[in-house]
């Protein structure tokens, strides 16, 4: 379930727009101006921000160039929908680079039509992104073209290749007893730790569902073994759930192997197996 950020000051207005999307499928979070909606991003992963233009002390224009400011916040989708309908207003909209421009009222069939456009370009254009702009870490099919490209290397070289998965192991349980935007949080924070302790030519990237995935070139069984051993033996990654202030753990397991000494020719399949074993148990 995708999450979406509404900053609008008419409380009416945010009423209706939350309703069609929750109708659609959607996660929804609620400011109530731009400065409210700042603080929202500073503790919540949002998928697409939908805001007005004209609210008090930060207005749309404001908000979307405060944003903008941040690099995480590069592929986020951000739409305008405003009553403010002059032609100017919406080329200039357009021209700061804004996903779209929405005039009030909009149907709810227009509304989540231009919002899953919006979200699917930015799928379409992360896909060719190598990291993260969020996390930081390797994208998914960064991680598995460098896989098979390594997987080659190591068999003309005769080098070792290991790989090594991690998983959150209480993920689950984050979800259910907590919330899920607060498991997506502790998934990112472990992705965090996790990148500090690689190498600089290693390849970490976040895999979903709070797994990981580490490419490790030069690196033996023994080598990737110890490695994920240190890891897990110094792991001390906590968040704080914010209604009782309560620390809550994110727990970290790992599996290793060798990619250099497998038997199948077909590096994805050792991937994915791996990934099985952490897979999440709804």
């Amino acid at each position: 379930m995708k999450t979406i950020l509404i900053a609008d000051d008419s409380n009416s207005s945010r009423d209706i727009t939350s309703h069609f999307l929750q109708q659609g499928g959607f996660r929804v979070l609620e400011a109530e101006d731009g400065v409210a909606a700042l603080e929202v991003l500073e503790h919540r992963h949002v998928d697409l921000i939908l805001t007005d233009i004209v609210m008090p002390r930060l207005d749309g224009w404001g908000f979307y160039a405060a944003v903008r400011k941040q690099r995480h916040f590069n592929l986020t989708p951000f739409v305008f929908l405003s009553v403010l309908d002059d032609l100017n207003d919406q080329i200039k909209g357009l021209t700061l680079g804004v996903d779209d421009y929405l005039s009030k009222p909009i149907t709810p069939q227009q509304l989540l039509a231009r919002v899953n456009t919006a979200l699917t370009r930015r799928d379409r254009m992360a896909a060719y992104f190598f990291d993260n702009p969020v996390t930081g870490l390797s994208t998914e099919h960064f991680f598995r073209e460098n896989l098979k490209r390594e997987k080659l290397r190591s068999g003309v070289s005769g080098r070792p290749l290991s790989l090594v998965v991690f998983g959150i192991g209480n993920y689950v349980s984050l979800v259910r007893g907590h919330a899920e935007w607060f498991a997506e949080s502790a998934s990112r924070k472990a992705g965090r730790n996790l990148q500090k302790q690689g190498r600089s030519f290693d390849i970490i990237a976040d895999m979903g569902q709070g797994r990981f995935a580490a490419l490790l070139p030069e690196a033996t069984l023994e080598d990737a073994k110890n490695w994920a051993s240190s890891i897990s033996s110094s792991w001390n990654v906590s968040l704080t759930w914010p209604a009782t202030e309560q620390s809550i753990s994110v727990d970290i397991g790992y599996d290793c192997v060798s990619v250099s000494d497998a038997v199948t020719h077909n590096p994805l399949e050792i991937l994915d197996k791996q990934l099985a074993s952490f897979e999440r148990k709804w």
